[in-house]
């Protein structure tokens, strides 16, 4: 998968999407720059490959706007954000809901206007790679009986399937553990 695809709308802070992300991290607890990489990387899974020369200067960056402190505890450099960058990200949630409903229609559109073929080339492509779940279902359904080749159509169904199987039982145990 290609590493230069690069989807993000501007922020109205006027964050780099790194500088989101870091923010985002923070809301949970402080964390210390390798654990805020290594997060990252293993929320791209692949797909992204973050840097310790793209995050330090993201880090740097949202302490001199004063949306994150740092303090050194155990010779580690601990970030957290602040009262500031709270309300910051309290203020960008909007932005959140909006960049990923944008992203949902962009991809739903992309697949839609895809020919026959190209959609088998792609479909192979996402299957082999482990991230079906990324299209929504609807979208996925529909390109999938535009193929022409019947027994790929039954293999991404029966795919589809299995997904969501998987899914329903990870809702029904969640449902169960309210219950208790």
């Amino acid at each position: 998968m290609s590493k230069k695809i690069k989807l993000f709308l501007p922020t109205p802070a006027k964050l780099t999407p790194i500088q989101l992300l870091i923010m985002i991290q923070l809301l949970e607890s402080p964390k210390y720059g390798y654990e805020i990489l290594s997060s990252l990387r293993n929320g791209f899974k692949g797909s992204w490959e973050p840097k310790t020369g793209t995050i330090y200067p993201a880090l740097q960056s949202l302490e001199k706007k004063a949306f994150i402190t740092s303090n050194l505890q155990d010779n580690k450099t601990h970030y957290s954000l602040t009262k500031q960058g709270k309300s910051m990200i309290d203020d960008m949630s909007n932005y959140v809901a909006e960049y990923i409903m944008f992203n949902t229609k962009f991809i739903e559109s992309t697949v839609a206007s895809l020919p026959a073929d190209f959609t088998q080339e792609v479909f192979s492509k996402i299957h082999n790679s482990g991230i079906d779940e990324i299209i929504p279902e609807g979208t996925i359904l529909d390109a999938i009986s535009r193929l022409s080749n019947t027994m790929l159509k039954q293999a991404f169904l029966q795919q589809r399937q299995r997904i969501l199987k998987r899914k329903m039982k990870l809702v029904e145990h969640h449902l169960k553990a309210l219950e208790t």
